[in-house]
């Protein structure tokens, strides 16, 4: 049996083996428990000295991601950060914007943040729709996201991406991946993405605990360490 849940000892155990510089993915369906296992995430990395940047993909105005980010400072746009400012929401303002149109300024915005951050030093970028930034068909910034996975352990930059399909973000994301909190899911393309991020449990009970999490859990797979996956449940 896999131990747990005891999400606040685990969360410190985790932020002790979690190193500046090493990555993390967050996979889950909506509503599983992304976000508020990102916050936590976020301030682990935030106490221990780092910038935060988290990218906001959603285009409609959205109250959960004001309420969730409280006390950030929201940009509409990039520019260059300043010493003081340590948690920073870059958020275009698209309202009433047509789709197509808003996409194209999306695409601008977070592409020149991601390639100016690529640069910096000290940094969590936290993305918070991997697959709508990924996707050649959306933001298409795969490319972007791969040089930060690919550059930023060297720079000390850290990335956390969160996801709903595991299998449309591009392969160096999870290739660079230091640990990963893996929600449930039963389709076949993404556990055959997941089954080899780790060694001590074979793919047969990887895709097994997956198809069997309930909402708001999580399977932690420290990867960096072959450490034992084990089960984190946010409502305990």
């Amino acid at each position: 049996m896999l131990p747990g849940p005891i999400t606040r000892e685990q969360l410190a155990r985790f932020g002790r083996e979690w190193k500046q510089g090493q990555h993390v993915i967050v996979s889950g369906p909506t509503g599983s428990g992304k976000t508020e296992l990102a916050r936590n995430i976020d301030e682990i990395r935030v106490r221990a000295g780092s910038f935060l940047i988290v990218l906001v993909m959603k285009i409609e105005p959205d109250q959960t991601i004001l309420n969730s980010y409280k006390g950030f400072t929201r940009w509409k746009d990039w520019r260059k950060p300043r010493s003081t400012e340590k948690r920073i929401l870059l958020w275009p303002d698209l309202k009433g914007m047509p789709a197509l149109e808003a996409v194209e300024i999306q695409r601008e915005i977070f592409a020149r943040a991601l390639n100016q951050l690529s640069a910096s030093r000290g940094w969590m970028i936290h993305v918070d729709e991997g697959l709508y930034a990924s996707s050649p068909r959306l933001l298409g910034l795969d490319r972007q996201i791969e040089i930060i996975s690919i550059m930023g352990r060297s720079a000390r930059n850290t990335l956390l991406t969160l996801m709903q399909r595991p299998a449309h973000v591009p392969l160096t994301v999870y290739g660079g991946a230091a640990h990963a909190f893996l929600g449930r899911t039963r389709e076949r393309a993404d556990l055959d993405r997941l089954k080899e991020m780790n060694g001590r449990l074979g793919s047969r009970e990887i895709a097994g605990r997956l198809s069997n999490l309930n909402l708001h859990e999580f399977l932690w797979v420290p990867i960096a360490t072959d450490g034992m996956p084990e089960i984190v449940n946010l409502r305990r």
